[in-house]
């Protein structure tokens, strides 16, 4: 995923004309990074499990292992140039291992979560010039999350899917640049809290 999210921002570099007027340009597509509200919840959920489950049962959770929220983002610009509709997918994933309490380096088991959400969305620009932007952007849609988890005492493998409703409300988001911008936010939900990202516009 990382290798995938190099190569789509060397191809917007790849693909950039600095000499474009923007309100001539109806598309663009992103990819961004930020740390999504799914990866949050499984951060709560640990603190809980070390305080309570865990305790009970001889066992806590170890090892963090976060990847982030990656994005990929299209929107089509309407005739009103400041309102645009697209949609969003995003892919986040969270693991761990599970070990004994009165020994940590006894390895009890692991645990991993995906995530992809797939959620339409529109962006409502407050202020678009050809080499910067002040927006908003507001997305809802599906999550589906897929879990698999290893007993290594018990010798055993279990998995497990679920579908959830999901969001996204980017409060306040710049972007900067011609064809191919640069951008940051601030909102929440499961592209992140904080995102920032490369976009091209053709």
């Amino acid at each position: 995923m990382k290798k995938f999210f190099a190569t789509a921002v060397a191809a917007l570099f790849m693909v950039m004309n600095v000499n474009a007027q923007n309100e001539d340009l109806k598309h663009e597509i992103g990819v961004s990074y930020g740390l999504g509200i799914s990866l949050i919840g499984d951060g709560i959920g640990h603190a809980i499990s070390h305080g309570v489950w865990d305790a009970m049962n001889g066992r806590e959770w170890a090892n963090d292992k976060q990847l982030g929220t990656f994005g990929v983002e299209y929107f089509y610009h309407l005739d009103n140039p400041k309102l645009a509709v697209g949609g969003i997918v995003t892919y986040a994933q969270y693991g761990e291992d599970v070990v004994d309490k009165s020994d940590r380096n006894i390895k009890c088991g692991d645990r991993m979560r995906r995530y992809v959400s797939v959620m339409p969305a529109v962006k409502y620009s407050w202020v678009n010039k050809n080499h910067f932007a002040l927006y908003s952007k507001v997305a809802a849609g599906v999550m589906f999350n897929f879990e698999k988890e290893k007993n290594l005492e018990k010798n055993t493998e279990s998995s497990y899917s679920n579908t959830y409703f999901m969001a996204q409300v980017s409060l306040i988001g710049v972007e900067f640049g011609s064809k191919v911008r640069g951008f940051v936010e601030l909102g929440g939900g499961e592209q992140g809290i904080f995102l920032l990202g490369m976009k091209y516009k053709f």
